[in-house]
């Protein structure tokens, strides 16, 4: 015995969705999609239920309404819809289910505003590790430029002692050899003291520079880190670059 109606597929083919689809629209709308069966148990759709299925196709993909929206506006109006018209595709019962230039430019917006928004939580996210990888940078660099401002202390510290040490040798030898007259004690102890006072005052400037390099380091403590890591970067490497012009332009053994 042939059941008169069309097939899924072709059912499918002309409401615009895919087999499954309507499948899953029979199960849920059961109340309201009742299409024949063959003795073998397949569906046959007849014109009623394929208009009933662009309705609800209609108001699913069109007007966006839920599942249970549907439900609830066919408990109250059923399917007996005479007309019923898509504003995207324009489409009537027993038109043609093909979408129409402004369906397609719609979905299209559509789609393109949902990838916009994915790359902005991409690139957010990139720019949240390309941050925390320069910030870690930054640190490094800090503690790698505390360590040579440790560095610099502790050679200026030797080079006082090394010199004060050759300087006392030196003159005590002039004083042992030249056990003459009065007078020349007098110019070796002259030449002593005033050996002495210059060291003296070549001593206090480099305290006064290990003192404002240690004041220098306190400030940029209280700065942001982008501000520590230019000054570690410019503002030091300059001022070491003239210190170290300046120290090689005078003998510290005059």
């Amino acid at each position: 015995m042939t059941v008169p109606g069309k097939t899924l597929s072709e059912t499918a083919a002309e409401v615009g969705v895919e087999p499954s689809t309507i499948k899953y629209w029979c199960e849920e709308f059961s109340n309201f999609i009742r299409p024949a069966r063959t003795p073998g148990g397949h569906r046959r759709f007849s014109d009623k239920d394929i208009q009933d299925l662009r309705y609800i196709r209609q108001l699913l993909h069109f007007q966006n309404l839920s599942i249970k929206q549907v439900k609830e506006m066919l408990n109250e109006k059923g399917t007996d819809q005479p007309e019923f018209q898509t504003e995207e595709t324009g489409l009537v019962p027993g038109a043609s289910a093909t979408p129409t230039v402004p369906a397609m430019a719609a979905l299209a917006q559509e789609l393109a505003n949902y990838l916009e928004k994915q790359m902005e939580l991409i690139a957010h996210q990139q720019l949240k590790a390309v941050q925390a990888a320069l910030e870690q940078t930054a640190a490094t660099v800090l503690d790698e430029v505390r360590d040579l401002e440790a560095e610099r202390f502790e050679h200026w510290t030797r080079f006082i002692e090394h010199s004060a040490g050759k300087n006392n040798e030196r003159i005590l030898a002039a004083v042992q050899e030249l056990k003459r007259s009065p007078q020349e004690l007098e110019e070796i102890k002259r030449m002593y003291a005033e050996a002495k006072d210059r060291w003296l005052i070549e001593e206090a400037k480099v305290r006064m520079e290990i003192q404002r390099l240690k004041h220098e380091l306190d400030e940029v403590q209280n700065q942001s880190l982008w501000q520590r890591l230019v000054w570690a970067l410019f503002g030091r490497s300059r001022r070491l670059t003239e210190t170290d012009s300046s120290d090689k332009s005078t003998d510290p053994a005059e």
